[in-house]
């Protein structure tokens, strides 16, 4: 038996001897994972026998292993190549497709379909991933690197230009044409594409048609863009405020922006107007009545008529006028002249003028009533000679087509002396003469007495010296103790007591109208004159404890209004003004225009840039969006707006800061990335980046019971249980290392030391082997 015996250990070490040169042959090949000889004794015994005197038969060789250590990484310039660190398998599929496969054999490369594959044709598999990058394990792909992108050209909608004008560039005003270059300033060029892909060589050309000047502050330059040879016209774009608000215009030349007046938008027609031509300013008006002219001859009113010749015009109701529609007019009672002025003294038409005026206002300075009618308070009325046209004129107190006056009654002595007639300017729905001017408003400073509690008024802080209109007096309030709000009655009521000093015995002017109040924001008493207008004056001056020691004067503003010109464009010299329907459109039709609504749209002139003495792009603030453009052979339309946000007019040369553009064509690859996560991204030439994929790992809960089919692969098997899958990094699985390889992790000095001890085991045995033989010949030979 112990030449059996013997024979089983023979075996053992060939056994071994060819794992280890197995090992050692296979030291170079890339993922190898080294093999290991297992072996176990053989025993055999019966229930009869008596173990521990039965001797043992030899030994066999259960199983040959691998080695799942991680092996020494190798780098390379293949960026395909992929290095485990850590735990985890490729995930492969056969190259017919029918067998899944798993290897740390990393050797990648791309086959004729692009598919990535090892040598042996084996395709590598990844997870599919959404734009952010994450990874659906359960949608499984053969990974492949497309050498174009498809369907990844954009259309241009976009192109971002940042140019420097040059401030002293000459304006030119021959009629542009873009073969002879004396007809523009400068140009730029650009690729722009369609959504196929295709390129277009897109010009354009820069005029300058203005310097600012005192009128309009504003430098301008007037684009001409070209796409190939077709001239693209500039759409109608909508001008914007700071913030970036559509803004809208009414018939007095006010723009605000679309927040504040929403509600009042209409869909009606109405006239095309123009940022840019916003600039008609006119002086707001009083409504007035002229009376005819009057004959010098009769009535010299420059030099004056004797009282005694006028008799007959210096009544008590000479001519009755109302204000704004009061509805209870004030009667001008001329009989004062006739008792007041002396004989030798000779009437003026600025007398008479004097007088009627100082008449309206206490008049209308009142609450009056005329049976069910009450008229309010009026302030600021007028009545003039015109010296030059020799005519008496009524003026309403305030400005604006809000405003009314009208004569209501005059009787036949003054229609021939002064030429007034029943008479009315009524208020205007059409802008006519303006807005309301703005009255005089003074402020004093943070009063020392507390305000927010009862005062006293004392003898020593009780005076204030008012001056209003001209009118200058010393006004007392009344000492005692007030709260706020009755302080700031008794001063008004006091201040519209003032009247003017006449030594004549004719109507002084009266002041009326006069608002006293305190302002919680400035925390100071507030003085605002009844009248309007650049004729309106208040000042104040007081103790220092109503902060009233140093107030500056206040003085009213005549308000301006620009009239909105409709926007008009000359075709072969024949003018056509444009309209704005109710859809935004821009059309030359008048039909179904009414009026101007209250509020239209202010539109940028069609490519136009401005920019204003600093520099400073104006406008088009959003850019210049162009027409639609069809091109050539049926390949679609480009629709395209053009910033100019970051350009500037400065003194420095024509130049081109920065220039972009959205659309790409289609692009060829030219690098792939995959990350340690197994993220696979390829850039193409067009600039895109692309998520391919996500390479997975696979686990197995007994790696060694994988079944090794060679070329470094794998098959799952009872003993290995079921793959595991999940993306690189994540727990239980390693990471990644693009352009490197694991190499075999055999370790050449330990296979070395095996291969001796399996040759000293050989030569053990077949010692045996001889021993027994000489044995058994010992044995035969007795016999003899």
């Amino acid at each position: 038996m112990s030449f059996y015996t013997s024979l089983t250990g023979l075996n053992a070490a060939t056994a071994m001897l060819g794992v280890t040169s197995n090992n050692i042959s296979n030291v170079g090949t890339t993922g190898f994972k080294r093999s290991r000889a297992d072996f176990g004794d053989i025993f055999a015994t019966s229930p009869l026998q008596k173990a521990s005197s039965t001797v043992g038969q030899g030994v066999s060789l259960k199983q040959v292993s691998q080695e799942f250590s991680q092996g020494n990484i190798s780098f390379s310039s293949n960026a395909l190549d992929l290095a485990v660190t850590g735990d985890g398998f490729f995930p492969m599929r056969s190259a017919d497709g029918l067998q899944e496969l798993f290897t740390r054999n990393g050797s990648f490369l791309l086959n004729e379909q692009f598919n990535v594959v090892n040598s042996s044709g084996q395709r590598l598999m990844a997870a599919t991933v959404d734009s952010t990058g994450s990874a659906n394990i359960n949608e499984r792909v053969v990974l492949t690197i497309p050498q174009k992108t498809s369907g990844d050209a954009k259309q241009t909608s976009l192109v971002s230009l940042g140019l420097n004008f040059p401030a002293d560039a000459e304006v030119i005003t021959e009629t542009f044409n873009r073969s002879n270059p004396a007809t523009y300033n400068k140009s730029t060029a650009f690729t722009v594409y369609d959504n196929g892909g295709n390129g277009y060589l897109a010009t354009i050309y820069y005029v300058k048609t203005a310097n600012a000047n005192q009128d309009v502050p504003f430098n301008k330059w007037q684009t001409h863009v070209f796409v190939g040879e077709d001239q693209v016209d500039a759409s109608l774009v909508q001008a914007t405020d700071a913030n970036n608000e559509k803004i809208y215009v009414n018939q007095y030349g006010q723009t605000k922006p679309y927040s504040l007046i929403k509600d009042e938008l209409t869909t009606a027609k109405t006239q095309l107007f123009s940022l840019d031509e916003l600039t008609a300013k006119k002086i707001s008006q009083a409504a007035e009545v002229t009376g005819a002219a009057v004959s010098e001859t009769n009535y010299n009113w420059i030099e004056g008529k004797a009282r005694a010749s006028l008799s007959s015009l210096l009544v008590a109701n000479a001519f009755s006028v109302d204000v704004d529609g009061s509805g209870v007019p004030v009667s001008i009672d001329l009989s004062k002249l006739n008792s007041v002025v002396p004989a030798s003294k000779l009437i003026t038409g600025d007398m008479i003028a004097e007088e009627a005026t100082n008449q309206l206002i206490k008049g209308f300075g009142v609450t009056r009533t005329s049976g069910s009618v009450t008229g309010g308070e009026r302030y600021g009325m007028k009545v003039l000679f015109d010296a030059v046209n020799k005519k008496f004129v009524v003026q309403s107190g305030t400005t604006g087509d809000a405003s009314s006056v009208a004569i209501t009654a005059v009787n036949a002595n003054a229609t021939t002396a002064l030429g007034l007639t029943v008479d009315s300017k009524l208020t205007e729905s059409v802008a006519t003469r303006g807005i309301e001017s703005t009255p005089a408003v003074a402020y004093g400073s943070t009063p020392t007495v507390n305000t927010a509690t009862n005062f006293k008024v004392e003898d020593i802080n009780n005076d204030f010296i008012v001056t209003v209109d001209g009118i200058k007096a010393t006004v007392s309030v009344d000492v005692g103790e007030y709260s706020l709000a009755e302080f700031t009655a008794a001063l008004q009521t006091k201040i519209n007591s003032m009247v003017e000093v006449r030594t004549d015995g004719l109507t002084p002017k009266e002041i009326n109208g006069v608002k006293v109040e305190f302002d919680p924001v400035k925390k100071a008493f507030k003085f605002t004159s009844g009248t309007t207008g650049s004729d309106s004056f208040i000042k104040i001056s007081g103790e220092p404890i109503w902060g009233l020691s140093a107030v500056e004067a206040g003085r009213g503003t005549t308000s301006t209004w620009i009239q909105p010109t409709q926007h008009i464009d000359y075709v072969n010299g024949t003018p056509q003004p444009k309209y704005i329907d109710g859809e935004g459109n821009e059309t030359t039709s008048s039909d179904g225009y009414v009026g101007l609504p209250a509020w239209s749209p202010v539109y940028l002139d069609k490519g136009e840039l401005t920019f204003d003495t600093g520099g400073n792009l104006v406008s088009p603030v959003e850019g210049t969006q162009l027409e639609t453009v069809y091109l050539a052979g049926g390949k679609g339309a480009l629709t395209i707006n053009i910033d100019y946000s970051a350009s500037t007019q400065f003194s420095s040369a024509f130049a081109v800061l920065s220039q972009s553009q959205d659309g790409a064509p289609e692009g060829d690859l030219v690098g792939v990335t995959i990350g340690n996560d197994g993220l696979v991204s390829a850039s193409f030439s067009n600039g895109s980046q692309k998520s391919l994929a996500k390479i997975l790992l696979a686990n197995f809960s007994s790696p060694v019971g994988l079944r090794q089919i060679g070329d470094s692969s794998f098959l799952t098997s009872a003993a290995s249980g079921k793959p595991i899958l999940g993306t690189p990094g994540s727990a239980g699985f390693g990471t990644l290392r693009a352009g490197a390889t694991e190499r075999a992790n055999v370790d050449l000095t330990q296979e070395l030391v095996d291969l001796i001890t399996a040759q000293r085991n050989f030569q053990a045995n077949a010692k045996a082997i001889e021993t027994s033989s000489t044995m058994t010949s010992a044995i035969i030979n007795l016999r003899s």
